[in-house]
């Protein structure tokens, strides 16, 4: 893991000399540092443009930084694997996730999770594998899976419950450390397709000179959340941060940068 630091305090005199109100801070960043655990590794939510990068950037990045800003805070990230994001928090080695994680029940047993996102889920394959165009044609294939992500539980695990009932083989799963691991396995041709988030996939399949294609996407009500250790009022003080960027606009600005539906960030941030 690799902690960074940004600047997050420029950002708060920015919004400040724009105008915008800062917001009473959680307590976790009532001593002006922020921890927030991320991946790098989903754009468009949080990536590096390169490699070498030592900060990463993304719809989730911009976020984070702006919540900063209200809260006259700077942030500092921990880089992980998707599946270590939870044991991170939950170990108190950093404050947040702003990761592109989906908002769950199982998770909110453990930590408060705000919402901020719409989202849907994305089947990808290799462009040309036009026998795959439905979760049902799945049947007897492999597919590639990020380890830790809910895909596994919440999409396969049911459609193989449905394809035994019918009496047709299910669908092999293998994971792998990260979800740019799993592209790499369809591009290979070991397995048949991997799911993703929709945004991301779109971005990943704009840019894998028309190799890559998504066939298929469900139709859901699924919200990225940012995650936090269920203490005090934390997770009201994230909310509260959230509807103060939206009321300033700023989702509005994030939706125009990256090309996105700007309904996309019409959340119930108290659901």
């Amino acid at each position: 893991m690799i902690r960074l630091a940004s600047h997050a305090t420029l950002l708060g005199t920015i919004l400040l000399s724009a105008g915008l109100a800062q917001a009473e801070p959680p307590a976790f960043a009532a001593d002006g540092d922020i921890g927030v655990c991320t991946t790098a590794a989903f754009p468009p939510l949080t990536f590096k443009e390169s490699p070498a990068d030592l900060t990463p950037t993304g719809i989730d990045i911009e976020i984070v930084e702006a919540l900063a800003g209200l809260w006259n805070a700077k942030v500092n990230y921990t880089v992980t694997e998707f599946a270590g994001l939870l044991p991170t928090l939950g170990a108190g080695r950093c404050d947040l996730i702003v990761s592109g994680i989906y908002i769950n029940a199982k998770r909110r047993e453990t930590y408060d999770g705000v919402s901020y996102m719409k989202s849907a889920t994305a089947m990808v394959t290799k462009a040309g594998s036009d026998t795959i165009k439905a979760p049902e044609d799945l049947s007897g294939k492999v597919i590639a899976l990020e380890a830790g992500a809910y895909y596994k539980q919440e999409r396969i695990e049911p459609l193989n419950k449905e394809l035994i009932a019918k009496g047709q083989p299910p669908v092999e799963v293998q994971e792998y450390p990260t979800q740019q691991a799993a592209y790499q396995q369809v591009l290979v041709g070991r397995v048949d397709a991997t799911m993703t988030e929709e945004a991301e996939g779109a971005y990943r399949a704009s840019r894998s000179d028309g190799t890559l294609q998504l066939p298929y996407t469900w139709a859901s009500d699924f919200t990225y959340g940012i995650y936090s250790r269920q203490e005090g009022s934390d997770a009201a003080a994230v909310k509260a941060g959230l509807k103060a960027l939206k009321e300033q606009g700023f989702f509005a600005g994030i939706a125009k940068k990256y090309g996105l539906d700007p309904a996309l960030f019409d959340v119930d941030y108290d659901r």
